[in-house]
């Protein structure tokens, strides 16, 4: 009777969500003219690029080794990490940072035709710091950061698909 009772639960439920309009996010429609992409950075060992290759391959897009070979060209033309101290205890030591996360971008489709002319995203998190616990708040600075690159990969991706609806 109690698997009866949970099956017919599980079943509504998910009636529940799939009449409301609930799906997952899964890939990002993306232009057609980015079948073929080519990541230009400064540095295309960062996790952010990494990320963004992922993310990029989720959504059946091909990251080719030399812009020769693609059809549009992403331009990460900047990508700069801050740090800000925001408060300071009785002593003078810091107590509150404030981390700043900027990139710009672009995507051209040939030298003189851009998808999406160049944009600024920049992201902002602050944090406590203890200075009785520095080796575990250098872990949630790292943390911290890692999510911001996560974020800033969602943003990229939804500003390539609003292009894509163009």
């Amino acid at each position: 009777m109690n698997k009866l009772i949970i099956r017919v639960s599980v079943v509504l439920f998910i009636s529940g969500l799939i009449s409301c309009g609930f799906h997952l996010r899964g890939d990002f429609k993306l232009p057609a003219q980015m079948e073929t992409t080519y990541i230009k950075a400064v540095d295309k060992n960062t996790e952010l690029v990494r990320v963004l290759k992922r993310a990029l391959k989720t959504s059946n897009i091909k990251i080719v080794d030399t812009q020769q070979q693609a059809q549009a060209v992403l331009n990460i033309s900047n990508e700069k990490q801050e740090r800000r101290i925001l408060s300071v205890d009785t002593q003078g030591r810091a107590r509150e940072y404030e981390i700043n996360y900027q990139i710009s971008f672009s995507v051209g489709t040939d030298e003189n035709s851009f998808l999406i002319a160049e944009q600024t995203i920049n992201l902002q998190r602050d944090y406590l710091f203890d200075a009785e616990d520095v080796l575990a708040k250098s872990r949630e600075q790292e943390t911290l950061l890692k999510d911001m690159q996560q974020d800033m990969v969602r943003l990229i991706m939804s500003r390539l698909q609003a292009a894509a609806g163009k």
